[in-house]
């Protein structure tokens, strides 16, 4: 239950960016954390990030190696197979992408993940600089370029809610039902297997949203997919009570140690005086 003194809940009309990715906020938003929904938003994605633009990045002379990645079948390919020394001497300058690697790599079926859209798109920055303003959660932005029939990124779930918007062709996906809710864990290079709670097939103006914890996987279909990922970092209860230990950090009775003997108390005693001088702490700020 949500304690009475906490603001309500935004209406439809404060949340303008977020109807540009999923359409109608109001019906979302009762998904938002919880559960996968696809919303029907149209062209405004589209609108900051194209086809053209991601085959522009694929063929853009220096692009740094850490703008993207490369995956086959679902698993990752080492970066320095598509990477390239800049042709400039100097310790430490950052190898480039080699883009003939790239591209028959892509043609042999490869997903290319434009990393950093956001530094490489203007028009993608203005788009999640709004979103951040508006939710007041980081966002990173991410494109994935899959060829025809091929999958993307073997099954795994994120650590950050995400939202999938798909800009050119199509996309099958399936999303599972969390075995944690909300992990601080990532999946790693484990492999979730899940029962789907949500089969869809995306088209361009359609958005995923995948709350975070929720294993999934997505192949394209029998045409060149694109999708652009809005990555939600979430911000948590608990990070409100390690930002406030770090502020009221410098208050006596927080420095204090612990009693001896505190081995043998009840854990959940220590933890209730801990929260009554945290408590203390904060209303001495005040």
């Amino acid at each position: 239950m949500i304690p009475a003194h906490l603001p309500p809940r935004t209406t439809r009309g404060d949340h303008p960016v977020l109807e540009r990715i999923v359409g109608d906020s109001d019906a979302f938003l009762g998904h938002w954390e919880h559960r996968p929904v696809v919303a029907e938003a149209g062209p405004a994605v589209g609108g900051a990030f194209s086809l053209e633009t991601a085959l522009s990045l694929l063929n853009r002379a220096g692009l740094p190696a850490s703008c993207f990645r490369v995956f086959q079948d679902g698993a990752p390919r080492p970066q320095e197979e598509f990477s390239a020394d800049r042709g400039r001497p100097g310790r430490g300058r950052e190898p480039v992408a080699d883009r003939t690697a790239l591209l028959r790599a892509h043609d042999a079926g490869a997903t290319i993940v434009f990393e950093e859209v956001r530094l490489l798109v203007p028009e993608v920055e203005r788009l999640a600089s709004q979103l951040e303003e508006e939710l007041g959660f980081g966002v990173y932005c991410a494109a994935f370029l899959t060829p025809a029939g091929n999958s993307g990124v073997r099954p795994h779930y994120d650590l950050a809610s995400g939202f999938l918007c798909q800009v050119h062709g199509s996309k099958s996906w399936s999303v599972g039902a969390p075995e944690t809710l909300w992990p601080t864990v990532p999946s790693g290079g484990s492999q979730p297997e899940f029962a789907p709670v949500l089969q869809t097939v995306l088209t361009p103006g359609s958005t995923l949203y995948i709350p975070r914890g929720h294993p999934h996987a997505g192949t394209a279909t029998d045409e060149l997919s694109l999708h652009l990922s809005f990555a939600v970092r979430p911000r948590t209860w608990k990070d409100v009570l390690q930002a406030h230990l770090r502020e009221e950090g410098q208050h006596e009775p927080l420095r204090e140690m612990l009693p001896l003997g505190h081995t043998d108390l009840d854990g959940r005693d220590l933890l209730t005086e801990a929260v009554e001088r945290l408590n203390a702490a904060v209303a001495a700020a005040r």
